[in-house]
């Protein structure tokens, strides 16, 4: 009977989300899922990444063939992460927050969230950018 709670205790560990905890975004994650109001979008190629390292991040993209960024200071308070982009190639963001709280898979290697933008909105499901090489759990709803 132990071997069976101990087996339910790991998988369950595994293929359920956990909240953020200070450290669990430090490194560079890929976009491999993105949808708005529900309606799946083709992953933009080259693909967006995002790096978070000691309360800083900076994401990088294409739009219309033109290469994007913005890039700002996070903190992360019961679970919510709160970006503030102080630098973009879009300058009416600058000074823009966004808060939204990261739901972990269980090997901290992926992570999806929903942001509420009141107009729409979006959900995206990030992972390591190393999973290609080292194998994480890979619980997406399509395949890119």
């Amino acid at each position: 009977m132990k071997i069976i709670l101990l087996i339910l205790f790991i998988f369950s560990s595994f293929s359920y989300g956990h909240g953020a905890n200070k450290g669990d975004l430090m490194g560079t994650w890929r976009l491999v899922e993105y949808a708005v109001d529900e309606k799946y979008q083709d992953v933009p190629n080259p693909t967006p990444i995002k790096m978070y390292m000691n309360g800083e991040f900076v994401i990088i993209f294409y739009l219309e063939n033109k290469m994007n960024f913005n890039k700002g200071r996070y903190v992360i308070k019961d679970g919510k992460v709160t970006e503030t982009i102080l630098s973009s190639s879009t300058e009416s963001l600058e000074g823009e927050v966004i808060s939204f709280k990261p739901n972990f898979m269980g090997d901290k290697n992926s992570f999806k969230i929903n942001i509420d933008f009141g107009d729409y909105q979006t959900f995206e499901r990030w992972e390591k950018t190393y999973c290609d090489v080292v194998e994480c759990a890979k619980i997406r709803t399509r395949n890119n």
